[in-house]
């Protein structure tokens, strides 16, 4: 897809449920979808919804099972997108202090709400003291 077709620098990371009541292994459940049975999905959009990489979520014991499954996900999919100064938007279970730093070195930059109670965010990030001048500073920056 990359090799004819090059999208905007916005690019948005999601899952999402393909509905699917039959036999499958890998089936997902979840209880608070619309959907709750079928095939979940890790899906790299552009911003008008063009998808140009999806992962099909088969369990544990695939590539980006284990520890760190959502910064496996995210590397994998934006694979073909690193190291071209992208912005990539997702929702907070994907993102973390490591994950962001890995992508700031490969020139990419994440979007995303980062809460301080996670475990691996530095004090430093964001505090209730300093958080109206962390968001005053970002969308100063976003007029820019």
């Amino acid at each position: 897809m990359n090799t004819i077709y090059c999208p905007g620098k916005k690019l948005s990371l999601d899952e999402s449920m393909l509905l699917w009541r039959g036999r499958l292994v890998f089936r997902q459940y979840l209880k608070s979808r619309r959907h709750k049975y079928g095939i979940k999905l890790y899906i790299l959009t552009e911003s008008d919804g063009l998808i140009l990489n999806l992962l099909v979520y088969t369990g544990q014991a695939d590539e980006t099972g284990e520890k760190d499954h959502t910064e496996k996900v995210v590397l994998h999919l934006a694979n073909n997108y690193l190291n071209s100064g992208y912005s990539i938007f997702m929702e907070n279970f994907y993102n973390s202090y490591g994950l962001a730093e890995k992508l700031l070195e490969r020139n990419t930059y994440c979007v995303d709400t980062f809460g301080e109670g996670r475990k691996d965010t530095p004090k430093k990030v964001v505090t209730k003291k300093n958080f109206k001048k962390v968001k005053q500073a970002l969308l100063i920056e976003m007029e820019l």
